[in-house]
């Protein structure tokens, strides 16, 4: 019975999905979201907390930069230095809200691709705000998720009960 009971558990837990948690988060990024600049900037960087993957001369890692009409005022290539990613601005004759996006390939391999604004001018443009969580959500980013926190947590309480049965099964 105990061995059926074990041999359970373990395919559970080898069953079950485990999120890897690093996927390119956002270190730096300059102008930084939710910033607000006099001036429009000539360069857009973004640093990641890991390097960037890079395949040769296939294009895997993007920034495009667009105005509040959405109008796309950067080039259409960027650069990427390490952990580091940029892209010149074509036009900065710009004004109101400024929405980057980038899509990245982290040195884990996985894709991760998220947005975020700032706003140019002494007097900003009245914006609708999205909270960073349903930013995230939409971008379908997430760091957790809570169906994996349950199944880990069953597990490990399945092996935790299972040692307690052994030892107590031991002592008698």
């Amino acid at each position: 019975m105990i061995k059926k009971l074990f041999t359970l558990c373990a395919l559970f837990l080898i069953a079950s999905p485990i999120n890897a948690f690093a996927h390119g988060d956002i270190t730096q990024a300059l102008p930084a979201a939710d910033s607000k600049v006099v001036a429009a900037p000539t360069e857009v960087s973004i640093e990641f907390d890991g390097k960037l993957q890079t395949l040769g001369n296939t294009t895997v890692n993007s920034v495009t930069v667009s105005n509040d009409q959405g109008a796309i005022i950067s080039q259409p290539t960027s650069t990427v230095d390490g952990s580091k990613i940029s892209t010149k601005l074509i036009s900065t004759e710009v004004t109101g809200l400024v929405s980057v996006h980038y899509r990245i390939v982290s040195e884990d391999g996985h894709p991760v691709e998220g947005d975020y604004s700032f706003t140019v001018g002494e007097t900003p443009m009245l914006i609708s705000a999205q909270s960073e969580e349903s930013a995230e959500s939409d971008a379908g980013i997430s760091e957790e998720g809570g169906s994996n926190l349950l199944v880990t947590a069953v597990g490990a309480v399945l092996i935790i009960g299972l040692a307690l049965l052994i030892l107590r099964r031991r002592k008698k």
